[in-house]
């Protein structure tokens, strides 16, 4: 009588560049030891800061189903649709790590591309500061209210929090390099529209790349 595979779940986290996304996978583990995977789920919209801690999120994730349904633990179907049904989707495209602390860099090697303003970040990170320090401080005051409602549409079409915040805070520096290196005065209405068109990003001016260690990014 052929065995069934015993069903294993592993809690994991996954760097996008902007932060750690929590990560569950299933494995079929057969008589012999040998494991195949049945799927890798991700959710989207839990970003973190550090590691460990979207690490514990998926652990925790698992272990509330095991406790509060463990009828499905042994269904990895029902398993799936149940994570799916708290916005987990389906992860296709990923490099597994060598081991938990490699970095992404070293990971994806020649396929490594640094995220939207990391280059910002090492060309004048105290002017990369700032400038995330204003989309915060416009996202707090809801002035304008368009910064907010943008930063909600971008993640409802399953942008992460960070990055949707690094392209608001692309369309700043856009704005600001207007004010105060061209001379010209702030026009809202203009930083607005940019917002609204949000993903699509206008093609930086060059004392803009210049000042802020940009180029357009590629999404």
């Amino acid at each position: 009588m052929r065995k069934e595979p015993r069903i294993e779940y592993l809690a994991g986290a996954a760097d996008d560049g902007y932060g750690f996304l929590p990560v569950i996978s299933c494995f079929g583990v057969t008589s012999q030891g040998k494991k195949r995977t049945r799927w890798v789920l991700h959710h989207p919209k839990e970003q973190f800061k550090l590691k460990n801690e979207a690490l514990a999120a998926a652990d925790a994730r698992i272990a509330l189903i095991f406790d509060e349904h463990p009828e499905i633990t042994g269904k990895p179907d029902l398993f799936a649709g149940h994570l799916r049904a708290r916005g987990f989707t389906d992860l296709k495209s990923f490099v597994t790590a060598a081991s938990y602390d490699q970095d992404r860099r070293s990971a994806l090697g020649h396929a490594y591309e640094p995220a939207i303003g990391d280059a910002a970040a090492r060309f004048d990170p105290e002017l990369h500061a700032k400038v995330m320090e204003i989309v915060e401080t416009q996202l707090r005051d809801g002035h304008p209210e368009e910064t907010r409602l943008t930063l909600e549409r971008l993640q409802a079409a399953g942008y992460n929090p960070e990055l949707a915040r690094r392209l608001i805070g692309y369309i700043v520096v856009h704005e600001l390099g207007q004010e105060l290196v061209a001379h010209k005065p702030f026009n809202e209405e203009h930083y607005v529209e940019l917002l609204r068109r949000l993903p699509e990003v206008p093609p930086p001016p060059d004392y803009v790349a210049s000042l802020f260690g940009w180029s357009k990014p590629k999404l």
